[in-house]
C-alpha cells in the first residue's frame, strides 16, 4: 500500500509543473483570442453603415447590390455570394463553409471554458499533498508556499473560463446575426435573379407575338 501511495504521490508532484505551464499557456491563448475579439468588434462597428446599405438594397430588391468593404471571412463570403449569384450550389457551399468555420471557432473557445477550471482544479489539489506533509512536520513555510500555488492556480483557471465564456457569448451572437444576413442575401439575390429572368422571358415572348402578328398582316 505504501508503494502505491508513493507512486501516486510522485505522479501528482510530477504533474505540478506541466499543470502550471498549461494554465499559463491557456491564459496567454485566451488573452490572444480576447485581443482578436476586440479587433473584430471595432471592425464590425466600422462596417455597420455598409451593412445597412446592403440590407436596404436587399429589402428594396434593388438590381444593384453593394458589396461590403473589408477582407475578413464574412465580408468575403457576402461579396462572393453577390458575384456568384448565377450559381446557387456554389453559394450554398460558401455559406456552409463559413458557418462550419464559425462552429469550429466557437468550439475551441467553449473548450477553454471547460479546460480552464479543470486544470485549475488539478493545480489546486496537487499542492495539497506537500502542504499536508509540511503541516504534519510543522513546516509552515512549505505549507504556505503550496497553499499559495493551490489558490493561485484556481484563480487563473476560473479567470480563463470567465474570459472565454464572455468571448463565446459575444461571438455566438455575432455569428448568429451574420448567418441570418448570409441566408437573406443569398435568398434575395436568387429572387431578384428569377424576377429578372421572368421579365426577360416575358419581353421575348411579347416580341415573338408582335413578330407573328406582323407576319400575318
Amino acid at each position: 500500500m505504501s508503494i502505491l501511495t508513493s507512486i501516486f504521490y510522485i505522479i501528482s508532484i510530477a504533474l505540478m509543473i506541466p499543470v502550471m505551464l498549461a494554465l499559463l499557456f491557456g491564459l496567454a491563448y485566451t488573452l490572444y483570442i480576447a485581443g482578436i475579439t476586440v479587433y473584430e468588434f471595432i471592425a464590425r462597428m466600422q462596417r455597420r453603415e455598409n451593412e445597412k446599405e446592403l440590407v436596404a438594397a436587399l429589402e428594396s430588391k434593388s438590381v444593384t447590390i453593394p458589396k461590403l468593404a473589408g477582407n475578413n471571412e464574412f465580408e468575403q463570403t457576402i461579396n462572393l455570394i453577390i458575384e456568384d449569384k448565377n450559381d446557387s450550389l456554389l453559394v450554398g457551399k460558401r455559406i456552409a463553409s463559413v458557418e462550419s468555420s464559425w462552429r469550429a471557432e466557437l468550439q475551441k473557445i467553449s473548450d477553454l471554458t471547460k479546460y480552464g477550471p479543470a486544470i485549475g482544479l488539478m493545480g489546486t489539489l496537487i499542492p495539497l499533498g506537500p502542504a499536508l506533509v509540511g503541516l504534519a512536520r510543522g513546516d509552515l513555510e512549505t505549507l504556505s508556499n503550496n497553499m499559495i500555488i493551490a489558490f493561485s492556480t484556481t484563480v487563473v483557471g476560473v479567470l480563463i473560463s470567465l474570459i472565454a465564456l464572455s468571448i463565446h457569448s459575444a461571438k455566438k451572437s455575432w455569428y448568429r446575426e451574420d448567418s441570418i444576413l448570409l441566408s437573406f442575401t443569398a435568398d434575395r439575390i436568387v429572387e431578384i435573379k428569377n424576377v429578372a429572368t421572368n421579365s426577360e422571358n416575358g419581353e421575348v415572348a411579347n416580341c415573338n407575338k408582335c413578330t407573328e402578328a406582323a407576319e400575318k398582316d
